[in-house]
């Protein structure tokens, strides 16, 4: 099934597109393409204008000229929407035969503030009525967003009647705090209405999986792939399996998802430790993009200072808390284990913990915010709101609940203490 963005921009790509309908463009003489052409899109139900023929996607012709006008229509309505059918099996009978065939149902939930109507979490399931008890859906929503935001912990969440922890508080609160564009990163979805390029962090999980199958290193697997990978509107491409699998698992949710979930997890793939590395380069990146932002606001600005941007915004107190729950997570996956960790999953918590840790040491020890005058120093340097402004033992309580086998075998003690020294210098 194909993203929502993507969705999105057929509609106004297709209100752009000369008078000429689908069945005449199937119709037209077909392009002759190269032998490393790409094969056409899945093709759908299609009724002429007149409602007297239609193809069907197995490219056969109906002629509905026989049928009463009541019936065509009833027909042309039956396949305006792009059937999404898959055969799961057939069984015999008694004198009969059995198919079974099943299609996604796309379920929309809303929550929101509460002055908003949407307080209390509401899915179209419910056609709009307030359930006593919670969906499964808003059940299985609200634990994936907990789990990001939140994450794991000793003692169980107290879930609300509503279907949420009491702990997540207002859920809209909290995923705007959070921020949506790093909820949908963390929950491998897109948000609609942004960029149609895919999402950079499906991109590199998607180059973890293919390159782990490979056995080769992440930045050696196919650098013609992922220079400036696109979703393309075919998604085959001929003579290639490997682009082919690449362009389905970023244009299609269900694929990913299941591609995902079949793969082993490893040090490279379905790592939990991992993931939160990307989710602190992405509050990284956010905050980058923040700064300056800033910086060209007040250079653009008079003598006076620009007022700050409404919250949320991606600042240094953001970035920060992003940081913390980062570091909180893995300490909490360390302790909260019911198995031994692997000795992969030990080195990817240390590796995961150092990175972050030598990122605000070498990178953002300096104010990366530079006004107004009266800002504290908190708000303007991440370096010391972590670490130097207290002693709130950021990342260090990690690392000392690895074994120190582990912990000083890697690499990234050298690259901390590198990084340390170039500060000096």
């Amino acid at each position: 099934m194909s993203p929502p963005t993507e969705r999105f921009s057929k509609l106004s790509l297709e209100s752009n597109m000369p008078p000429i309908t689908r069945l005449q463009s199937r119709m037209q003489p077909v392009e002759d393409y190269s032998s490393s052409s790409e094969s056409d899109t899945e093709l759908d139900f299609e009724v002429d204008d007149d409602g007297l023929l239609m193809i069907s996607p197995s490219n056969l012709k109906y002629s509905l000229e026989l049928l009463d006008d009541n019936t065509r229509d009833e027909i042309t309505k039956a396949v305006e929407v792009p059937s999404q059918f898959v055969l799961r099996g057939c069984q015999a009978g008694d004198q009969r035969c059995f198919f079974l065939i099943t299609e996604p149902v796309e379920y929309t939930i809303r929550t929101g503030t509460e002055q908003s109507g949407y307080g209390i979490p509401s899915c179209s399931c419910q056609n709009g009525e307030q359930c006593e008890s919670p969906c499964r859906h808003i059940l299985w929503l609200f634990d994936q967003i907990t789990s990001q935001i939140l994450g794991v912990q000793e003692d169980p969440f107290v879930l609300t009647r509503h279907g949420y922890p009491s702990e997540l508080g207002n859920p809209y609160n909290a995923i705007a705090d959070f921020h949506l564009d790093m909820l949908a990163d963390s929950l491998h979805c897109d948000v609609v209405g942004q960029s149609a390029d895919p999402n950079p962090r499906r991109v590199q999980e998607t180059r973890e999986m293919l390159a782990s199958l490979h056995e080769v290193p992440t930045d050696e697997y196919r650098p013609d792939l992922f220079a400036n990978p696109r979703r393309g509107r075919r998604a085959v491409k001929r003579g290639d399996l490997e682009q082919t699998i690449f362009r389905m698992l970023l244009r299609n949710d269900d694929f990913f998802q299941y591609f995902r979930s079949s793969v082993r997890a490893d040090e490279l793939h379905r790592n939990q430790f991992r993931a939160l590395q990307h989710r602190a380069d992405a509050a990284l990146a956010g905050l980058r993009q923040y700064a300056a932002a800033a910086a060209t606001t007040t250079t653009s600005s008079s003598s006076e200072s620009s007022p700050p941007a409404p919250r949320p915004s991606k600042d240094v107190p953001w970035c920060a808390a992003h940081l913390s729950s980062v570091t909180r997570h893995i300490r909490a996956i360390l302790h909260t284990t019911e198995r031994p960790l692997e000795p992969w999953e030990l080195r990817a918590a240390a590796r995961t913990t150092m990175h972050v840790l030598t990122q605000v040491v070498t990178s953002y020890s300096h104010d990366l915010i530079t006004g107004p005058a009266t800002l504290p120093k908190a708000q303007r340097n991440l370096y010391h709101r972590l670490i130097g402004e207290r002693d709130a033992d950021f990342a260090t309580d990690v690392l000392a609940s690895i074994p120190p086998e582990v912990l000083f075998a890697g690499p990234w003690l050298e690259e901390l203490v590198g990084g340390e020294e170039d500060e000096v210098r």
